[in-house]
């Protein structure tokens, strides 16, 4: 009876520890998706389509601007790749968190042509780079 109970308990615990982890990530989801939106506030050209249609990597050794929308761009797609963690590659709970189709088709130049050729293989993986290029045209 003891052991029964102690099983119990030990799985109560653990359920009750995973829902404090999961709002805890939903927590830092939110505190960064502010962050973020208080960048594009404080740049509005960053979120500028007629910026960002004029993205080229070899933009970002000559115009500081295009240095900061890269940098911006590498927190995007860093905190779309969480999101997608957080909620279970679920696309319908992913949209419902985030307007990620305007976010990738808006930025998606400097996804498609990163800085280093290699930014986007070396940094996530191959599930989440489909999630991504799904998106785009």
């Amino acid at each position: 009876m003891i052991a029964i109970s102690s099983v119990i308990v030990s799985i109560v615990n653990l359920c009750t520890i995973k829902n404090f982890k999961r709002r805890d990530e939903r927590s830092e989801l939110d505190r960064d998706l502010e962050h973020i939106l208080n960048i594009a506030v404080q740049y509005p050209y960053l979120e500028q389509q007629y910026f960002t249609k004029a993205w080229t990597p070899e933009k970002v050794s000559t115009d500081e601007k295009y240095a900061r929308y890269d940098i911006f761009c590498n927190r995007v797609y860093n905190f779309l790749h969480k999101t997608y963690e957080h909620f279970d590659k679920d696309k319908s709970k992913i949209e419902d968190f985030v307007d990620i189709k305007s976010w990738i088709r808006l930025h998606q130049y400097n996804w498609k042509n990163p800085v280093d050729p290699n930014e986007n293989i070396d940094g996530y993986d191959s599930d989440f780079r489909d999630f991504i290029n799904k998106y785009i045209k």
